[in-house]
């Protein structure tokens, strides 16, 4: 990109949180709260400026709090039911690709900025929280980046924990690419979702019907939530949780996921 591109892009959020701070400097503020985003910590690919503007704005939350001034910055990721993302599946899905994370929900976005609001997040994260990031079996970009190597340690320790004595854990993702028909595919969606639903409802796979509606299951909003992270990373597929509690059975679900994912061309 040019100069005068990069520019453009950074130049509402790192003068624009200028122009806050020197308007504002003078009074006593309670919060100072900047919205910026994971692709700060991540990067996103294509989108450098998007990411250095986000970065400034965590590192201007930094300077603050270094001169005693209030300050805090939250690094969201793709907000799946409210926005732009909500509204674009398959720019949402394009999203999901590149980061490799999970979504958030506005209802949690909300929390969050509660949380800055009150304070809250001096104490948990030094003013400073980043949403959505999580190494997963299909490893994201920016997995080997020197500064996740904490989070790469402990994902390896837990998959060697948990693969102790038990089969190679399947890759559903691959499994779908590879499906010849869409018969076929619902059936390695149906599997993956018998592999996660138990685990997150406290069930055995045994007491799991893919012909009983899942209303008949505790799947709450936030349990939804998580499900419905797995099914976007997974299966390629965007799905609102609205859609996930009244999609009916499991076999219903899987169907559904089937039109929407990316990875069935069929």
């Amino acid at each position: 990109m040019t100069f005068d591109e990069y520019s453009t892009v950074i130049e509402s959020k790192v003068q624009g949180a200028w122009n806050f701070h020197n308007s504002l400097n003078a009074q006593s503020l309670d919060f100072f709260v900047a919205i910026s985003s994971a692709a700060a910590a991540v990067g996103n690919r294509g989108q450098a400026a998007y990411a250095a503007a986000n970065a400034f704005l965590n590192a201007f939350v930094q300077y603050r709090l270094a001169q005693g001034l209030p300050a805090s910055s939250i690094d969201l990721t793709a907000v799946s039911d409210s926005g732009y993302l909500a509204e674009n599946a398959e720019a949402a899905a394009e999203v999901m690709r590149n980061l490799g994370s999970d979504t958030i929900c506005e209802a949690e976005v909300l929390a969050l900025l509660g949380a800055a609001i009150s304070g809250r997040l001096a104490t948990a994260c030094n003013n400073h929280t980043i949403t959505g990031m999580r190494i997963t079996p299909t490893p994201p970009f920016w997995t080997q980046d020197a500064k996740f190597k904490h989070l790469r340690l402990a994902a390896e320790a837990l998959a060697a924990e948990n693969s102790a004595g038990q089969d190679v854990a399947i890759s559903y993702n691959a499994a779908l690419k590879a499906a010849k028909s869409v018969e076929e595919a619902q059936e390695v969606v149906c599997a993956g979702l018998l592999n996660k639903l138990p685990s997150v409802l406290m069930l055995e796979k045994e007491d799991m019907d893919v012909t009983r509606s899942l209303s008949n299951y505790a799947l709450d909003s936030l349990v939804a939530i998580e499900v419905r992270n797995y099914i976007t990373r997974e299966f390629e597929a965007n799905l609102q949780v609205l859609e996930l509690l009244s999609s009916g059975s499991i076999e219903t679900l899987a169907k559904a996921i089937c039109v929407k994912s990316k990875l069935v061309s069929f």
